[in-house]
């Protein structure tokens, strides 16, 4: 069976502005597994994103630490970003794949562009989106009328040692 995701049409580096978008398929198991939840925008939600990933993919899935680490970025980046408060909401959605764990993060914010800062060790912020790269074989984002997704795209198999 086969889903079809928002992916990049054309490597160009890791990172992938909406104008490269396109439509791929990822091949699924028998039954794909594509799960979404949406959580108020508040920091503590964050903490429960992370544990709705961690319950997508489960306790054994190879990748979960990294999977959970994304999940948490990008929540964290939608609530201090896309806006907080009552009335406002982030979206989480994990879509795991054969080879694949594609997480996606929406908010309503429709400024500023996602992008990797450069940051030192001493750094109070701003590392988030470079640990989504480390962790991602892939990301980027895209708006719409809705706001703003920001994806990331794992390698489903463990990382070599």
């Amino acid at each position: 069976m086969r889903i079809a995701v928002a992916r990049l049409r054309s490597a160009q580096g890791r990172h992938a502005r909406s104008q490269s978008f396109g439509l791929t398929w990822l091949h699924l198991t028998e039954r794909p597994l594509l799960r979404v939840r949406h959580f108020t925008a508040t920091p503590e939600q964050v903490g429960q994103a992370r544990t709705f990933a961690r319950r997508v993919v489960g306790e054994r899935h190879p990748r979960l630490h990294d999977v959970v680490l994304v999940v948490s970025e990008l929540a964290g980046n939608a609530v201090r970003h896309g806006g907080q408060g009552p009335g406002r909401e982030f979206e989480v959605s994990v879509v795991l794949g054969d080879d694949s764990v594609v997480v996606a993060v929406r908010d309503s914010g429709l400024s500023g562009t996602p992008h990797l800062r450069s940051c030192d060790i001493d750094c109070d912020s701003g590392r988030g989106l470079a640990l989504v790269a480390m962790a991602a074989r892939r990301w980027g984002f895209h708006r719409d009328p809705a706001g703003t997704v920001v994806w990331a795209e794992l390698d489903a198999r463990p990382l070599p040692d």
